[in-house]
C-alpha cells in the first residue's frame, strides 16, 4: 500500500452519492489491484451472493455503507459491491468518498455484522428470531436443492440477510406459528431447533394430514405407549444417544432427515430398525397421509443406480421386532 502525503489531521472528504456503471466499477477495481491500496482479497462468492441481491430487487441504493476510493481512485473499502455491480451488469446509486486516506482502513468493518435474525426483526419476528432465520434456510435448501445437491453439501449454501427475509416473507411467513411445536420437540426429543421446526412446518404442509400429523407428534415428543417396532421408538433412542452429533454445519441437515425418514416410515405403517441417514441418501420426500405408495418403494425408485445405496429392513411385525441392546449404541448413523 502506498503511503499517503496527506495529513492524518486534515478533515476527510465528504460522501457523494454517484451512480456506479459496471464499467466505471470495472475501471476502479483496475486501479485497486494496480496500485495495491486494498489488500483484502476478493471474495467471489460474497460478490455473487450481493449481485443476487443486486438483481433481485433486494438491493436498497440508500444503503449508506460509503464507498471509499484513495487519491488513486482505487477503492479501499467496497471492492465486493463493485465487483457485484459487474456481475449484475446493473448500475447502482453509492455514497462514495474519494481521496481517502490509506490510514483510514485500519479502522474500517470493525463494527460487528448484522444477522439474519436481526434483519427479521425489522419485519416484524420479535421472538425465535435465530431459530426461524436458520429454519427458512434449512427450508429453502429443502425447497430448491433437495433434488440437487446432496444434503451434506448444503453447507457451503450460504443465504444473504435480505434473501432470508424475501424467502421468509413470500414463502414461510406462517413459520412462527408451529413454534410451540417446536420448543415441544427440544424438550422432549433433544433435537436442534431448526431441524424441529422445518421437520413440524414440512410435515403439516406436505403430510396432507392435520390429524395424522398431530398424533405424530404426540407420539414422539412424549415416548409414551410406542411399541419397539415404532419408527418414533427407534429415532428417539438416536437423540437420547449422548454419542449422537450435536455440533457443526451439517447437524440440523442430519436430523431433519431423521426426522422425515421417521414420518414417512410411520405414515406408510413400516418399521425401523435403526435410525440411520447417509450422507449418499436424497433429503427424504414428506409421503403424503393416505398414500398407498409404501416410503421404501419411493425410496428404491429414487435412488441413483451408481450409489450405494442399501435398501431398508423388510417390514416385520412388532413381535418380530428385535428391542435394541441398552447397552450398545444402536442409534448411530451409518456412512
Amino acid at each position: 500500500m502506498n503511503d499517503e502525503s496527506m495529513s492524518s489531521s486534515a478533515p476527510l472528504p465528504l460522501p457523494v452519492r454517484e451512480i456506479v456503471t459496471p464499467a466505471a466499477a470495472a475501471e476502479i477495481l483496475e486501479k485497486t489491484r494496480l496500485h495495491g491500496c486494498n489488500p483484502r482479497k476478493l471474495d467471489s462468492s460474497h460478490a455473487r451472493r450481493l449481485a443476487r441481491d443486486m438483481c433481485s430487487g433486494s438491493w436498497n441504493d440508500y444503503n449508506p455503507d460509503v464507498l471509499s476510493l484513495c487519491g488513486h481512485g482505487a477503492a479501499i473499502q467496497g471492492q465486493h459491491r463493485l465487483e457485484a455491480v459487474i456481475i449484475s451488469k446493473t448500475p447502482r446509486s453509492f455514497l462514495v468518498a474519494r481521496d481517502v486516506p490509506h490510514q483510514t482502513a485500519t479502522t474500517m468493518d470493525c463494527g460487528k455484522a448484522r444477522s439474519a435474525a436481526t434483519a427479521l426483526s425489522l419485519v416484524g419476528v420479535d421472538r425465535h428470531r435465530k431459530d426461524i432465520s436458520s429454519t427458512v434456510r434449512l427450508l429453502r435448501l429443502y425447497d430448491v436443492e433437495r433434488k440437487k445437491v446432496a444434503w451434506p453439501a448444503w453447507r457451503s449454501v450460504v443465504y444473504t440477510n435480505a434473501e432470508i427475509v424475501r424467502f421468509f416473507q413470500s414463502d414461510y411467513l406462517d413459520l412462527s406459528g408451529f413454534l410451540p411445536l417446536m420448543t415441544a420437540l427440544k424438550s422432549g426429543v433433544y433435537s436442534a431447533p431448526a431441524a424441529s421446526l422445518a421437520c413440524a412446518y414440512l410435515v403439516h404442509r406436505d403430510g396432507g394430514s392435520t390429524s395424522h400429523a398431530d398424533d405424530f407428534f404426540q407420539g414422539l415428543v412424549s415416548g409414551a405407549h410406542l411399541d419397539t417396532a415404532d419408527p418414533r421408538w427407534v429415532v428417539r433412542r438416536y437423540f437420547q444417544n449422548p454419542a449422537r452429533p450435536r455440533r457443526g454445519n451439517t447437524v440440523s441437515s442430519l436430523q431433519l432427515g431423521l426426522l422425515l425418514k421417521t414420518w414417512n416410515l410411520w405414515i406408510s405403517d413400516e418399521v425401523w430398525e435403526m435410525a440411520y441417514f447417509r450422507p449418499n441418501e436424497r433429503m427424504p420426500e414428506v409421503v403424503r397421509a393416505g398414500s398407498a405408495r409404501r416410503f421404501t418403494e419411493v425410496q428404491h425408485e429414487s435412488a441413483d443406480p451408481d450409489t450405494n445405496k442399501m435398501p431398508l429392513s423388510p417390514r416385520r411385525t412388532a413381535r418380530q421386532a428385535r428391542v435394541p441392546d441398552q447397552n450398545t449404541n444402536t442409534a448411530q448413523v451409518r456412512s
